[in-house]
């Protein structure tokens, strides 16, 4: 403000004098700040302790008004792995885990949907001790773990995949004997901590969007009764369109828009991958 401006407005009148004075103002100013002085500091520390709650929701990462990182109510989690039969002459039959995926787990999913925090499926193939495996990974309360495990090892659809020799055999984490209480548990330890703890509520989507895709796929796919290598067959032509969806659309309706949400920065690309 230039000097003449703020000389006019130190040299106004006071509009308050003249009036009469106002019953509730305190005339004296030590009294006044008796007042003050405590309100200001009770203002501090108000707004402290409000930094400090945003601070820790943050560290939370609140998502969706749920909060990944709190594991106050005694969820952990767990897995159900499948370890599929793989001859050597043989390219591994990714058809078996939209079987698993769709007629077993599924069905569990949709029953237990309000009692799973977050959930997800992994899926891998290599000429190593696992082999082909197909895992799904879910993270609540050790009672509702041991129904959903129990749900899945009596489910007909398992059942009849290892009569067949599709699956060899299932491997579950005990409901007694829980190991993984944090969110970030079953995270790529390479990564950075808060990378750890958001990534499940990611991969959780993309599985939803693989199950979805399944599900659009075999709505016209034609097959009778279910009889357990025709219903595998109907899971072959379905897998062969989602591969086909990834192959045609994926750069732009996932990587693209991936990329889109951070801003379209470059991603440091550490060995070569097949997309």
């Amino acid at each position: 403000m230039p000097a003449e401006q703020a000389s006019k407005v130190l040299t106004q009148k006071d509009p308050m004098v003249g009036l009469p004075p106002n019953n509730f103002e305190e005339p004296n100013a030590s009294r006044r700040m008796w007042i003050v002085v405590p309100l200001v500091v009770w203002l501090l520390v108000l707004v402290l302790s409000g930094c400090a709650a945003r601070f820790t929701v943050s560290q939370a990462a609140a998502v969706m008004g749920r909060t990944p990182v709190d594991t106050k109510h005694g969820e952990f989690w767990w897995a159900c792995r499948f370890r599929v039969i793989w001859t050597s002459e043989k390219e591994p039959d990714w058809a078996v885990d939209l079987l698993l995926a769709h007629a077993a787990v599924q069905p569990v999913l949709k029953d237990y949907a309000s009692k799973i925090s977050t959930w997800r499926f992994h899926r891998r193939a290599a000429r190593d001790g696992a082999g082909h495996q197909f895992s799904f990974l879910f993270y609540t309360d050790p009672g509702t773990a041991a129904e959903i495990i129990h749900r899945i090892e009596e489910s007909s659809i398992v059942r009849d995949a290892s009569t067949a020799g599709i699956v060899e055999r299932i491997i579950v984490d005990d409901p007694a004997n829980p190991s993984k209480p944090g969110i970030e548990d079953t995270s790529d330890r390479h990564w950075s901590p808060a990378l750890q703890r958001i990534w499940p509520v990611y991969i959780m989507g993309v599985s939803s969007l693989w199950l979805g895709l399944i599900n659009e796929a075999m709505v016209d796919i034609p097959g009778t009764g279910d009889e357990i290598h025709g219903l595998l067959d109907r899971y072959r032509q379905a897998d062969a369109r989602i591969n086909s969806i990834w192959y045609q659309e994926a750069q732009h309706a996932l990587l693209h828009h991936l990329n889109a949400i951070f801003g379209y920065k470059p991603m440091l690309m550490r060995k070569e991958m097949s997309f």
